[in-house]
């Protein structure tokens, strides 16, 4: 039995990012004006609820020693993109009170107490309490630091948040300096863990106690596809970034021999760059003459260097101090590009072919950037492109808005659901990976990811929670006969599902290898809803444009 799937005719406009098109125009001086704080890190997302990406900036500190507290920066978004403006107003004392002026190598927001409302997080640096804990609360924000957040002081470069025990909740996992990188050996990864409340407690028995010195960089993700989260960290003065894989209850074991070990390594950014379902992984300074690398998984969470085949030439240039990468489907075809951050060079933006090879579109980014070492992308202005927000530290230039143009293309690829544990009787609870081809994956990027029922009793879709990475999960009843799909739809309005999968699954022949892959969406686009805050709906094209876009979208409704 199918689940029901209808495909309507598509009305979207715009450009498949012809060479001549502008991809990117400046409004910094029509969003966020003149800035002069040296920023680390830029967070863009939605914390009023409003349905318009907001802009948040951790600023404050220098290269290796502590350098001047700085405000941090949120500005709103107003969501008056078609009129005068103005666009954005500025937010910070609203949201920090007498508290934002500090030392911040990262801000993060999420919803860690189950609220509805999105919390912000500020990690302290170079030596200063734990951080800034502020609860959201229908857009008053109380900070709960001294109550919510492990004593001590911390020098942290990086922080994630993702459910790594599995018990419902959003830990928090961070690299923590130790101390002057220069004169210390490096300090330990902090793990936090979540009470269900967003109250914080120390479970550092839980990781490997190795000193990581100089992390710019870490992040959650399942290396493996074991449907648990994983961390890898970037360390600068290393033999080599670490990797430690989780048990599945939140313990980790050191097993970085999976990665090839190469000093000087400033980020890990993770994506299925080769289109095979599981996530590899670009790297920032690591390659021979300060290069990026291109590590790919080979489904088992070991990694090969294949930079050589895929990452090469301008592209890759030698010696340049770049410091920041971010995933983006900068021209609609279902996979992921690159954006790399640079203080020495120009900012660029590299297109994969599908298969994981990545070519440089020259003069894309043509702004001068010349301290990016903070990078984002988002729809700020609902036009269905990303736009790109630049944080700008180690140089006194401002932090940089630049709106998508016509050399953008409006979203028109569906995204991918790889199921990576299915539900059964015995255990119902299913994990999938959703991504959009962009890194990383945040509430605004979806109008839903739920889990569609077919068979006796509810059929009522079952939202999925956001676990970490990509990656969602739910519980299905406990129902005789039932069946289930993953769908999603994206913020621009694609939909794809996963195949059907059925609770009770039949036998399978082990000699013949008969029967469904649980990793094979072989979905279909399926079901919309109108974007939350408006934004444009696009002008009608030619019925046979409009027809083969249909036509695209299901061929290419995969899930991997």
């Amino acid at each position: 039995m199918r689940l029901p799937c209808s495909v309507g005719v598509v009305v979207l406009v715009g450009s498949v990012g012809g060479a001549a098109a502008q991809r990117w125009d400046d409004a910094t001086a029509r969003t966020i004006g003149t800035t002069a704080e040296w920023t680390n890190k830029v967070e863009l997302a939605d914390l009023d609820g409003d349905g318009w990406v907001d802009l948040l900036f951790a600023n404050g500190g220098a290269y290796a020693t502590p350098g001047a507290p700085e405000p941090q920066r949120v500005f709103r978004n107003l969501g008056a993109w078609t009129g005068p403006g103005p666009l954005v107003e500025e937010i910070s004392t609203a949201v920090f009170g007498t508290a934002g002026t500090r030392l911040s190598r990262v801000i993060k927001v999420r919803d860690v107490d189950g609220d509805g409302d999105q919390d912000v997080f500020v990690g302290g640096a170079h030596g200063t309490a734990s951080g800034l804990w502020l609860r959201g609360d229908g857009g008053a924000y109380a900070d709960v630091s001294a109550t919510h957040l492990p004593a001590g002081t911390v020098a942290l470069g990086d922080a994630e948040f993702g459910d790594v025990d599995g018990d419902g909740d959003l830990d928090l996992v961070a690299a923590d300096w130790g101390g002057p990188p220069l004169t210390v050996p490096g300090g330990p990864l902090r793990l936090w863990l979540n009470d269900g409340a967003g109250r914080f407690a120390d479970a550092g028995e839980r990781v490997p106690a190795a000193p990581i010195a100089w992390s710019w960089d870490l992040e959650l993700v399942d290396v493996d596809d074991d449907a648990d989260l994983d961390v890898v960290v970037s360390c600068k003065r290393c033999s080599g970034g670490r990797l430690y894989v989780n048990d599945g209850g939140g313990r980790f074991t050191d097993d970085s021999a999976r990665l090839p070990q190469r000093t000087n390594n400033y980020e890990y950014e993770a994506m299925d760059v080769d289109g095979d379902g599981d996530l590899d992984l670009v790297t920032i300074n690591d390659g021979p003459q300060a290069r990026e690398t291109v590590l790919i998984n080979d489904g088992r969470g070991r990694f090969a260097d294949e930079t050589d085949a895929r990452l090469t030439g301008a592209a890759n240039p030698a010696g340049a101090d770049d410091n920041v990468a971010v995933f983006l489907d900068v021209d609609a075809d279902g996979d992921a590009d690159l954006i790399i951050g640079s203080l020495s060079d120009p900012d660029r933006l590299l297109r994969n072919d599908g298969a994981g090879h990545f070519t440089t579109v020259a003069g894309a980014l043509p702004l001068a950037t010349p301290g990016t070492l903070g990078l984002a992308v988002a729809d700020l202005d609902h036009d269905g492109r990303l736009d790109v927000v630049q944080g700008q530290g180690e140089v006194t230039e401002p932090d940089v808005v630049q709106l998508a143009g016509s050399g953008v293309s409006i979203d028109a690829a569906v995204p991918s659901i790889r199921l990576l544990r299915p539900a059964t009787r015995a255990d119902r609870t299913v994990v999938a990976r959703v991504h959009d081809h962009k890194s990383p994956s945040l509430a605004h990027d979806w109008r839903r990811v739920v889990v569609e029922l077919a068979g006796p009793g509810t059929t009522a879709p079952i939202a999925m929670r956001w676990r970490g990475e990509y990656l969602w999960t739910a519980t299905v009843p406990d129902q005789p006969g039932l069946r289930y799909r993953v769908c999603a739809t994206d913020a621009t309005g694609n939909p794809a599902c996963t195949a059907d999968q059925a609770l009770d699954p039949p036998a399978v022949d082990a000699g013949t290898g008969d029967g469904p892959d649980p990793g094979d969406g072989g979905g279909c686009g399926c079901g919309s809803s109108s974007r939350a805050g408006g934004g444009p709906a696009g002008v009608a094209l030619s019925l046979g444009l409009a027809l083969a876009l249909v036509l695209r979208r299901r061929s290419r409704a995969r899930t991997g």
